[in-house]
C-alpha cells in the first residue's frame, strides 16, 4: 500500500502551488476601465496619440478619457492603457508624459497606484520622485507643481463627476443644482396633490371641528339671554303688578 508522508505532502503542496502561479502570471491579475480625474484642471485625462492632457469632458474627447489599469502579475506595478488611442501612458528621457503603443512599451510605463488622503497619486516605478500630474490648464507638469495637481480621483467612465461631486455636496449641506432645475416626475406630483389634498381637508376638519366647539361653548349664554328676553316681556311686566 502506496503511503504518503507528511514530508511528501509538504513538497507536492508546495508544486501546486508554483503551478498555480505560474499559470495565474500567464494572465493579467487586474484589468479595470477607469477615468482619472484631475483636481488641479477639473478635467480627465484624455489620450490622442501621443499627446496627454487633463481637460473638460465633452462629446468629442470622451471616447479618449476611457482608460484602463492593467497589471501583468501580483506586483502593484500598474500600466495605463488607453482603449480609444491603443497606447500606454509613458514617460520619456525628459519625464514628460507621452502616449505610446505597445510594441514600444517599457519600464517607464509603469507606475505605483497610491493613496493621498482621500484621492490617488501614481508614481514611476523607474524613478520614485516621478508623479503624473496636471496643471489648472490641463498640461503635464513634473515634480515642481502644487500637491493638488498630483492627486487623482477615480471613477466609471460612464458616470458624471461633476454630478457626483453636486451629491457629495448636497449631502453636506449644499445645493445641488441637478436636482432643483430637474422637472417632477408624474409620480412626484401625484404625491404632492395628494399632499395638498389632505392638508386642505385637515383644515377643514379642523375648521369645522373649532365652530362646533365655539357653538357648544356659546349655548350656555345663548340660554341666558333667552331668560332675560322672557323676563323682560310685557306680560312678565304685568303679572308683576
Amino acid at each position: 500500500m502506496f503511503v504518503i508522508r507528511l514530508p511528501q505532502l509538504a513538497v507536492l503542496a508546495k508544486i501546486l502551488c508554483l503551478l498555480m502561479v505560474v499559470m495565474c502570471g500567464a494572465v493579467p491579475a487586474m484589468v479595470r476601465s477607469v477615468s482619472l480625474y484631475s483636481t488641479c484642471s477639473s478635467g480627465n485625462v484624455t489620450v490622442i496619440g501621443r499627446s496627454i492632457k487633463a481637460v473638460v469632458r465633452d462629446d468629442q474627447n470622451a471616447p479618449y478619457q476611457k482608460l484602463t489599469t492593467q497589471s501583468e502579475d501580483f506586483s502593484r506595478k500598474l500600466y495605463i492603457f488607453a482603449e480609444k488611442s491603443q497606447r500606454y501612458i509613458c514617460f520619456n528621457e525628459r519625464w514628460k508624459p507621452i502616449g505610446l503603443p505597445k510594441k514600444k512599451k517599457n519600464s517607464r510605463c509603469q507606475f505605483y497606484e497610491d493613496y493621498n488622503g482621500s484621492y490617488l497619486t501614481y508614481r514611476s516605478v523607474v524613478n520614485s520622485s516621478r508623479y503624473l500630474g496636471f496643471n489648472k490648464f490641463g498640461k503635464p507638469v513634473k515634480n515642481r507643481g502644487r500637491q493638488e495637481c498630483f492627486n487623482f480621483i477615480k471613477y466609471n467612465p460612464h458616470a458624471d463627476i461633476n454630478h457626483h461631486n453636486n451629491l457629495v455636496n448636497a449631502d453636506m449641506g449644499g445645493m445641488d443644482p441637478y436636482v432643483v432645475s430637474r422637472k417632477p416626475s408624474p409620480v412626484m406630483r401625484a404625491s404632492k396633490n395628494l399632499l395638498s389634498q389632505t392638508d386642505s381637508t385637515r383644515e377643514i376638519v379642523h375648521t369645522t371641528h373649532r365652530y362646533r366647539h365655539r357653538s357648544w361653548k356659546l349655548r350656555p349664554a345663548e340660554k341666558i339671554s333667552a331668560s332675560r328676553r322672557r323676563l323682560e316681556s310685557p306680560l312678565f311686566e304685568a303679572n308683576k303688578y
